[in-house]
């Protein structure tokens, strides 16, 4: 008898553990569901950069003043051709960008003489009299000329990372190892002794900016404002879309 009474004490026992524990978990995931469904709740708030972002267009200012009259075009001003600035997931950077410039076609906007061996001679301004070789290398500071097309021409490739801070709607951008060169645009040159060489150029280990965003609510497009390799007081504003 007294045996039975202690395996009932001890069944009583289990049962009201295993019967706390199981309204325990109900307690636990009913406030979770409540979580869950909370319009106010934080875990509802996501990063609007989530995700990998490009950026499809690029908008300038002088003097950073944003208006219709003060609108830059970096682009064309600084003989862009294609270009591919990439904000990933993973927290990388990429930047890609091509610029090329037709030399007889310069020579002549300053009413100089193109020849394809001996150059520009004769301009308006005396330091565009160059040979074909030295105009592109020396002048423009590009890598490739086209003896056909009279193309001069350099690839600019920077890797880096960024981190965003969403309460201040600001991405902190980190490129390693960029050579600005004397127009105020990365240069295709990596070694920081050659890069000094050039007349104007300026070498980084490491490069930081900061640009603020914007989120487009209708498009869900990012904006980042910030400045251009050259100074902080150039302006421009990349405009990214989601892959």
């Amino acid at each position: 008898m007294n045996k039975l009474i202690c395996l009932l004490r001890i069944n009583s026992t289990k049962f009201f553990i295993f019967f706390t524990f199981l309204m325990l978990l109900f307690i636990s995931c009913n406030d979770l569901v409540d979580e869950l469904w909370d319009e106010k709740n934080p875990r509802d708030d996501f990063s609007p950069l989530i995700g990998d972002w490009y950026a499809d267009s690029i908008k300038s200012f002088y003097s950073c003043i944003k208006t219709d009259d003060s609108t830059a075009y970096v682009m064309s001003d600084s003989y862009i051709e294609e270009y591919n600035l990439w904000l990933l997931s993973d927290g990388s950077l990429q930047l890609y960008f091509t610029q090329d410039v037709n030399l007889k076609y310069e020579c002549e906007d300053f009413y100089g003489t193109w020849d394809n061996e001996d150059g520009c001679s004769d301009s308006y301004y005396e330091y565009y009299d160059y040979s074909p070789i030295e105009f592109c290398n020396t002048y423009y500071e590009h890598s490739q000329y086209n003896i056909e097309t009279t193309s001069c021409s350099q690839s600019a490739f920077i890797n880096g990372t960024w981190t965003a801070n969403e309460a201040a709607s600001t991405v902190t951008v980190i490129m390693d190892s960029v050579c600005v060169n004397s127009f105020g645009n990365p240069s295709y040159i990596s070694s920081p002794d050659s890069c000094n060489m050039l007349e104007y150029s300026e070498y980084f280990e490491v490069m930081e900016k900061v640009f603020t965003y914007t989120v487009d609510s209708d498009s869900g497009k990012i904006n980042l404002e910030g400045s251009w390799f050259d100074d902080d007081s150039s302006c421009v504003i990349f405009h990214m879309s989601l892959q």
